[in-house]
């Protein structure tokens, strides 16, 4: 510690006052902020259903899983040098009664130096220094924490944030979807078997990017029937209908026109059947392309008033070249009550023909009769 003291002058030695004061502190600052995911301890959110990057719906289970967060800190010592103001107020009042002595003394009436002006000259000389002195030299210095002290870590909880997602274990799904009915199985990761482009026109989904499809669906399995409902984004189907195309059965260029084709249609046929995994419908209907060019983008979709189960449903065949004849067939999977409700049932259905140019019949083809029973 600094200290103000004049030799010589007892006032200042009898103090033995320092100009300054020490004082140290610990400052703390935060540094890097950790945080640690606990997978172990995830906790399964909401169902949803999304689609994919391959364009297929699959039910999860997204997952939240509990942080931890360690916030580094590290420690630094400041040592601050700082004015005494006792020292200064001890000086300040020397130097004042010092002042009033000299005065006094300089202007006594008596003869010769009076007492006074030697006391004055002392007290000025020994209070200057101690008023001043305090105020000279100040400073603060930062220093390191002996080893090992300096830094820090604190544990806290930190926010649960999102950690994947996994399967929704179920067998089977029926969803309902703009007055439609779509049932079908689920794999083992959560697929639904069932495309959404089997009921949007994967040719047109890009023309109906302004919407949105709202979904529920009933899910059975071990654990008992549950709902949910959600809503597709328009955009992301309209997004995705080209991966599926890219990846379909047929073949799905659009190629130039440089003749018109002549799409003729076959009789159309409908049947109830069973199949590993539970009844469904056969529908199939036959095609030829008479010429002389060749059909490309060519599908059909579904129309079946008052029947959910297979209404709105797409039969692609994609290219048709002149000469050939096709018969594309759709099964479409059936829940339990409309199998029993379609067993032996007569109903009406048609299929609406489109293809790339415009140039399929604009007739529906129709279909009039009972579906038998399950065979």
């Amino acid at each position: 510690m600094r200290r103000c003291t004049v030799a010589g002058l007892g006032v200042a030695a009898g103090l033995g006052a320092g100009c300054h004061v020490m004082a140290e502190d610990r400052l703390t600052r935060p540094g890097q902020l950790e945080r640690i995911a606990h997978p172990e301890a995830a906790v399964a959110q909401r169902p949803a259903l999304i689609l994919d990057d391959a364009g297929q719906l699959r039910f999860i289970e997204p997952l939240a899983c509990p942080t931890e967060e360690l916030l580094h800190a590290h420690t630094t010592i400041e040592r601050a040098t700082r004015p005494n103001l006792a020292t200064f107020t001890v000086g300040a009042i020397a130097t004042a009664l010092g002042g009033v002595m000299l005065t006094s003394g300089l202007f006594a009436q008596r003869p010769g130096a009076s007492p006074y002006t030697y006391a004055g000259i002392l007290g000025v000389g020994a209070g200057l220094p101690l008023a001043i002195g305090p105020w000279i030299g100040d400073r603060t210095e930062l220093a390191e924490p002996p080893a090992g002290t300096g830094d820090t870590v604190v544990r806290r909880p930190g926010p649960d944030q999102p950690c994947g997602a996994r399967p929704l274990a179920a067998h089977t799904a029926t969803l309902t979807t703009g007055g439609l009915e779509i049932h079908g199985a689920l794999d083992a990761d959560g697929g639904f078997e069932i495309s959404p482009y089997q009921w949007i026109d994967a040719y047109e989904a890009a023309s109906q990017a302004g919407g949105a499809a709202e979904i529920t669906a009933t899910l059975a399995g071990d654990a008992g029937p549950r709902t949910l409902t959600t809503v597709l984004d328009a955009r992301a189907l309209a997004a995705h209908a080209a991966g599926f195309l890219a990846h379909a059965a047929f073949d799905a260029r659009i190629e130039p026109m440089t003749l018109v084709p002549g799409i003729v249609a076959g009789a159309l046929r409908a049947s109830l059947i069973a199949t590993a995994r539970g009844p469904a419908v056969r529908v199939v209907l036959p095609l030829s392309n008479a010429g002389p060019g060749d059909a490309s983008g060519l599908r059909g979709q579904i129309a079946a008033p008052g029947t959910p189960a297979i209404d709105g449903r797409m039969i692609y065949v994609g290219k048709l070249a002149r000469g050939a004849s096709v018969s594309p067939e759709l099964v479409i999977p059936l829940a339990p009550p409309a199998a029993a409700a379609l067993r032996n049932a007569t109903i009406d259905l048609s299929v609406e023909l489109r293809d790339a140019h415009g140039t399929a019949p604009a007739t529906p083809v129709r279909f009039h009769g009972a579906l038998g029973a399950p065979r």
